[in-house]
């Protein structure tokens, strides 16, 4: 499942192994681009080319044991791939000796990822939060799927493996099974939890992922973290990464207002999420020395000042508003925040995206736990 919206026309779409559903809400789309240039996306917290580690290794490759492949099919070996590397259970690493050629591609790309994006000396929370980045910057929803959901099949390559390593598109069986296999291949442990998502009353079957980190479990869910928008009038949105399904507890994925994940119970394994990780407090906003936490109105003034300054250079931004006043009922309101984040788009004038509250027009995604995503400049 994945989310985009057509600017402040917020047209969510959802698609799962089983149903597909389009949801429009309330709306107000920009047709033209105001300004000249184009503003900067958020991007992801990934390494670069020139800070690749030369020489990498994968912790899957230290075990002595290895589980070979008795499944007959390709699409029951890249479900018996998960299950060997699953770093949960017994350690193993994949003989390769009776699996088919595309089970092999699909993990040889994998491991490329891996390669490129996580370092030897990394943490595991730094693992877990670059196999974040990558699936939900760089793999596109499969919208070509939803179009034709009348002729899908769990056979398609989106609720696959090889969709995502393959193809570079997915629905969210592909991308939590993605997540499963990198994390495996780091022996992190991690399972996958098939639920479902609750939009305004209907229930839509979705898939993501529990992760856990120095001993801790978290939810994380990488096809709801890309919010895709569009900010110009062409037919393709543009993906905005967040990371307001990362590292949280379940407490927060089930709430009504904005996690609204519904675990279906029916999973071999599950594991309880009590914490959330403290990600925007400790993660910097790009600008000045702001963390993406913010604090007070007053700071959240000061930041869109700042991004009025930067003429354009920040277009979108994620938050965490965590201000004292805010209590656990008041954040739990549709309208939390709202005048304050009416004040700070005052302080940027020349706004390409409007908040106009009384024609429903709110040009920002919210998440859990005081999470925002705002559109600024297109």
């Amino acid at each position: 499942m994945r989310k985009y919206a057509k600017a402040i026309r917020a047209t969510v779409v959802f698609a799962t192994s089983a149903m597909f559903l389009l949801w429009l809400v309330g709306c107000s789309f920009i047709e033209s681009i105001i300004g000249g240039k184009k503003s900067g996306d958020i991007l992801p917290h990934l390494i670069s080319e020139e800070e690749k580690e030369e020489n990498p290794v994968r912790p899957i490759d230290s075990l002595t044991k290895t589980r070979g492949f008795t499944a007959k099919n390709v699409a029951a070996q890249y479900d018996e791939l998960l299950d060997i590397v699953y770093a949960g259970g017994e350690k193993c690493r994949p003989d390769f000796t009776d699996a088919s050629d595309e089970v092999v591609r699909v993990y040889n790309a994998a491991v490329r990822v891996l390669n490129r994006y996580i370092r030897n000396d990394f943490t595991e929370y730094e693992r877990v939060h670059a196999i974040h980045d990558y699936l939900s910057y760089f793999i596109k929803y499969d919208f070509d799927l939803l179009q034709n959901a009348g002729n899908a099949s769990g056979d398609d390559p989106a609720f696959r493996l090889d969709g995502v390593f393959i193809n570079g598109k997915a629905v969210c069986d592909g991308f939590s099974k993605a997540f499963l296999l990198l994390c495996g291949i780091e022996q992190i442990r991690c399972i996958r939890i098939t639920g479902l998502y609750n939009m305004e009353g209907t229930n839509i079957n979705h898939a993501w992922n529990k992760v856990q980190m120095d001993g801790v479990w978290y939810n994380v869910d990488t096809t709801m973290d890309a919010w895709h928008v569009y900010t110009d009038s062409g037919d393709t949105p543009t993906s905005l990464l967040c990371h307001g399904y990362f590292l949280i507890s379940d407490d927060l994925i089930t709430e009504p207002l904005t996690g609204r994940h519904v675990q279906s119970g029916k999973d071999d394994v599950n594991y309880e999420c009590t914490q959330t990780y403290d990600f925007y407090r400790n993660t910097p906003s790009g600008i000045g020395t702001q963390s993406m936490e913010v604090t007070s109105g007053a700071e959240l003034n000061e930041l869109f000042e700042q991004i009025k300054k930067k003429k354009r250079a920040v277009g979108k931004i994620e938050l965490k508003l965590n201000f004292p006043e805010y209590d656990k009922s008041n954040l739990a309101r549709p309208d939390a925040y709202a005048s304050y984040i009416a004040a700070a788009y005052k302080k940027v004038s020349d706004t390409d995206f409007v908040l106009d509250a009384e024609n429903g027009t709110y040009p920002y995604q919210r998440y859990p736990d005081g999470v925002f995503v705002f559109l600024i400049y297109k």
